[in-house]
């Protein structure tokens, strides 16, 4: 197992923006998206719920091997040493936690939760995704499986994002929106609580860490000229317009499609 391990945290050199890795990437991330929203926008909720759990079940195992790896140090003698802060709770692993919830709730029961965590993946997790994507500075390392790891974690919240979004077209309302960020308030929350317990480790989950000044950049600028208070209200409304902004593009897109058919 170590040995395998030690195979899997083989190295290269960083991937900058928009080089050969990234490109490669990129592809099947666009295609797939365009695949699936489109073949499978109409399709039962049994096939749609299959095609989440695949997507989930791959995520969770590749992000068990990233935990191992991250854990795991080769040398004489090799030792494991876990750190809190590869603990997945971001913005970002929000999927993981999320896509449970449209699997195993029962939608005409609790119709108000299913629709919260299908707002916070066509929403919240899309935009990051597509954020993180673009601009892969923020994730590339000298690990080959982390690299791979990541934009197929970032990809996959692309996909599933558009996919939602397409599959649930018609209920999606401006109430999703207000539901979706009700529910990042309260993970913000948690995360403030995990950063702040862990203390004075650096664990910058959501990058609202009060007891250190964020990483994320020009937030970094804001905390240190404006103090955390400022950097914190200023990065939960950028949320909320973020996810508001991405609800319109998205509703105004479906309203043309519509429009276009009817009109032909």
């Amino acid at each position: 197992m170590e040995e395998f391990l030690h195979f899997l945290q083989g190295e290269m050199e960083v991937p900058g923006i928009f080089s050969w890795f990234h490109f490669v990437m990129l592809i099947p991330i666009i295609g797939l998206t365009i695949f699936i929203s489109l073949y499978f926008k109409n399709t039962k909720e049994k096939v749609y719920k299959r095609i989440l759990l695949i997507f989930w079940i791959i995520l969770l195992v590749l992000e068990l091997f990233k935990q191992l790896i991250k854990s795991f140090h080769y040398g004489s003698p090799s030792y494991w040493e876990y750190s809190v802060r590869d603990f997945p709770f971001s913005i970002c692993s929000m999927i993981y936690y999320f896509i449970p919830v449209i699997l195993f709730v029962d939608k005409e029961k609790h119709p108000k939760i299913v629709d919260t965590a299908v707002g916070y993946l066509c929403l919240i997790s899309l935009t990051m995704g597509i954020v993180v994507c673009i601009y892969t500075d923020m994730i590339m390392t000298n690990l080959v499986f982390i690299n791979v790891q990541s934009l197929i974690h970032h990809g996959t919240q692309v996909i599933l994002g558009v996919f939602v979004y397409v599959y649930n077209r018609k209920t999606i309302s401006i109430k999703t929106v207000f539901r979706t960020l009700i529910a990042f308030l309260i993970t913000a929350g948690i995360a403030i609580i995990i950063n702040v317990c862990f203390y004075p480790h650096f664990i910058n989950m959501f990058f609202i860490n009060p007891t250190r000044i964020t990483n994320l950049p020009i937030g970094n600028i804001v905390q240190e000229k404006a103090g955390y208070a400022v950097y914190l209200i200023l990065f939960l409304h950028l949320i909320g317009l973020v996810a508001y902004l991405t609800y319109l593009v998205e509703t105004s897109i479906y309203k043309l499609v519509v429009k276009k058919k009817a009109s032909s």
